[in-house]
């Protein structure tokens, strides 16, 4: 705040600029923070503030060299201190405390961040340190009488503020809520009619100049699609890091490339693994099969994913066929199905006949 050596250490090391100024003022009552200030003002270059470093270091990172930096100062207070320099133990212990519990809750109270039970842990290590700190030195240089007086002149006073500045206070909180969450939804109804206008009414435009029937069900199905994934988490390109929304692209490139409806539902889901791609790419060779050869407009996929295992069904009411008398040659049951799942541990079952439909049933245990 007076030259910037504590914001450009800060910044440097990836941690809060705070820490360091409380760092340096533990490090002034052993006579070395001024020293070490007036050092970092000639020696560092210019702007070191604002010379951030390209990528914000982890959580770990950031502990680790605050925890340095706590040591770095203990050790030089113990270092003036036993040359003799140094100010009494009186003042310097309860000092460095307040010190360290000041850089604790400062550090892992930020604003505008979520606080989980590690980090209130520490907060509260923090504010019990600096309570410490705090009533070690006034028991040091006070009398108990001192201390209740000016504990009870605080409390009026504190007291007081509350009744005259307490109303205002909520409703300046109240009024700033209400603002907030209206800022809330006028940025999420300006981003629907954003998605809106450039996914549903360019589709609806689409339709309204198509002449092919089959071209606008394929239209509607595509926006419907990603419609869902909008609504429904994921954006309008899901993650395609689960099985359910792997299955479901597939079944909507099947659509595109066939011309068929495939309806997907699914219970549950599964992370996408190596293995669970083997799975999805055989479910979408299955899909695949059915479009092209059953005849049939509509086929279903069901997908059950348990913690045993997932599990794909993938059914047509159309022409079927004999499964025995499938052409050895063929490869698209035998290795792109079957193949795929043998590799991985899992298994196929094909039930079909004809004039009366087919479905494939395929498996694959959860590791």
């Amino acid at each position: 705040m007076i030259a910037g050596v504590c914001g450009g250490i800060g910044a440097r090391l990836g941690i809060d600029a705070t820490i360091v100024r409380i760092a340096f003022v533990a490090l002034a009552l052993a006579w070395v923070g001024v020293p070490l200030y007036l050092l970092g003002w000639i020696l560092l270059p210019p702007g070191a503030e604002a010379q951030r470093a390209a990528a914000a270091p982890s959580a770990r990172t950031t502990t680790r060299r605050a925890a340095g930096m706590a040591l770095i100062v203990l050790g030089a207070v113990l270092m003036v201190r036993h040359s003799g320099v140094a100010l009494p133990d009186a003042v310097i212990w309860p000092a460095l405390c307040v010190a360290l519990g000041l850089g604790i809750v400062v550090w892992k109270a930020q604003p505008g961040t979520s606080i989980g039970r590690a980090a209130a842990a520490r907060i509260a290590a923090g504010t019990l340190l600096l309570a410490l700190g705090i009533g070690v030195t006034a028991a040091a240089n006070l009398s108990l009488s001192a201390v209740l007086d000016g504990l009870l002149s605080g409390g009026l006073v504190v007291g007081g503020l509350a009744l005259i500045l307490g109303p205002w206070m909520a409703v300046l909180l109240r009024d700033r809520r209400e603002e907030r969450l209206q800022r809330i939804r006028a940025d999420e109804r300006a981003e629907m009619a954003a998605h809106l206008h450039d996914s549903v009414l360019q589709t609806l435009a689409l339709m309204q100049r198509a002449d092919d029937p089959a071209r606008m069900a394929a239209l509607a199905r595509r926006q419907e699609r990603e419609l869902r994934g909008w609504l429904y988490g994921g954006g309008p390109e899901p993650n395609q890091a689960t099985v359910r929304a792997a299955v479901e692209h597939l079944a909507g490139v099947v659509e595109d490339r066939h011309g068929v409806v495939i309806d997907v539902v699914a219970v549950g889901d599964a992370p996408l693994g190596p293995d669970m791609e083997s799975l999805v790419a055989a479910a979408g060779e299955a899909m695949t099969n059915a479009a092209r050869w059953s005849g049939c407009s509509t086929v279903s996929v069901f997908v059950e994913s348990a913690p045993e295992g997932v599990e794909v069904f993938v059914r047509d009411r159309g022409a079927g066929f004999d499964p025995a008398a499938v052409d050895g040659d063929s490869r698209g049951i035998r290795d792109s199905i079957r193949g795929r799942l043998d590799r991985v541990g899992g298994s196929c079952d094909i039930s079909s006949s004809k004039g009366h439909g087919t479905e494939v049933r395929l498996h694959l245990a959860r590791s």
